[in-house]
């Protein structure tokens, strides 16, 4: 089977780790990138061989692009979204898909409407440690889940959010936990499951210059019956690992940038309780 090729709108950080990664990628090939800055397209475009553009519609215009993966700002998404589904092309997104809700949904609804794949970045799912815990949550190996807890408790300078799109309400949509704790949030629902209620929240914005929320917390109720908590920061120095806490009557288990660091259950093998 040839090679699928994509389009990689946006050059800046996060654009260059997909670049990498599609590079990488024996089913992938990087044939164009598009950004409206001509110097950061052709640099991050030649570390590849691929062709680079300032014109999106151009760019989506090439036979040869199958696919367009999305890396602009957040808040920048579902225009690029839009046309790429337009042109027939299927397309991933860099987290999170939009915003707001309005946008999320209209971004979903053209790509069903055209009938084009719709893809989210949310690659931590696809880890050796969580994907042992997905296994073990649905063994019931956990028992009962009574609490799980999402901590994400960062650092980031003020020079992370002067004159860039972070922490600006209309193209990162929120702060700590929109940008930064979005992945953790997202294991926390993919392992554990949807979140039924928010029963008390508080969002501020205590050690930075911005329009969002530099710190946050939450308390909910799962659909599971368990109880959960959300913490999120980029104002904690130096900052710890993202943790993840998932607690049952039969064991509990809890990650670290996705990496197990405790695995206490109670029926657990021989091997399992030496680890």
């Amino acid at each position: 089977m040839e090679p699928v090729g994509f389009a990689l709108v946006g050059a800046g950080k996060v654009a260059e780790i997909h670049a990498r990664a599609l590079n990488e990628l024996p089913e992938a090939r990087l044939v164009v990138v598009v950004s409206r800055t001509f110097e950061k397209a052709k640099r991050l475009a030649q570390q590849y061989g691929a062709e680079w553009d300032t014109d999106l519609q151009r760019a989506l215009s090439r036979p040869e692009v199958e696919a367009v993966d999305v890396c602009t700002p957040s808040g920048a998404h579902l225009e690029v979204v839009e046309a790429a589904a337009t042109a027939g092309k299927h397309v991933i997104v860099e987290k999170p898909l939009e915003v707001t809700h309005d946008r999320v949904e209209r971004l979903i609804r053209v790509c069903e409407k055209v009938g084009v794949k719709l893809a989210g970045i949310f690659q931590h799912r696809f880890g050796k440690g969580i994907q042992e815990v997905k296994r073990a949550l649905e063994g019931g190996r956990l028992g009962k889940l009574v609490l799980v807890d999402a901590y994400v408790k960062w650092y980031r300078p003020q020079s992370y959010y002067e004159g860039s799109w972070h922490g600006t309400w209309k193209l990162d949509g929120g702060g700590a936990l929109m940008n930064q704790s979005i992945h953790t949030i997202d294991l926390m629902l993919w392992l554990a499951g949807p979140v039924t209620e928010v029963y008390a929240a508080r969002t501020a914005t205590l050690a930075h210059r911005m329009e969002t929320e530099d710190t946050g917390v939450a308390l909910l109720n799962l659909a599971c019956g368990a109880l959960g908590v959300i913490e999120g920061t980029t104002g904690s120095w130096p900052g710890d690992p993202a943790r993840l806490e998932l607690h049952g009557d039969k064991g509990t288990i809890v990650l670290e940038e996705g990496r197990i660091v405790r695995w206490d259950l109670a029926e657990a093998s021989p091997e399992e309780r030496e680890r």
